[in-house]
């Protein structure tokens, strides 16, 4: 696994239990309008692609407990398609 890859200090300031559940429009608009969005795709693509993280892992960073990895990359592919693809709908992670 290419650490440098994997967005751990995105995730752990955007994707955090507190700001992924209230924050996620302002979190777009970030990642809109930042300078490091097309480097920030590119790590959400190996991210994806990889799936170097498990889901005690993305915990660890986060606080947000997902049953399994499956469940956690699943919403990861939430996130990207409402950042880069404009899904629209805001993903909600579990509780």
């Amino acid at each position: 696994m290419d650490v440098r890859m994997v967005p751990t200090g995105f995730i752990r300031q955007y994707l955090h239990v507190e700001t992924a559940h209230a924050y996620m429009p302002v979190v777009l608009a970030n990642a809109k309008r930042a300078d490091w969005a097309d480097d920030l795709r590119r790590m959400f693509d190996y991210v994806l692609d990889k799936r170097p993280l498990s889901h005690g892992e993305y915990c660890d960073l986060t606080f947000v407990d997902f049953e399994s990895d499956d469940e956690l990359y699943a919403y990861l592919r939430k996130v990207y398609d409402y950042l880069f693809l404009d899904s629209g709908a805001v993903p909600v992670p579990p509780d």
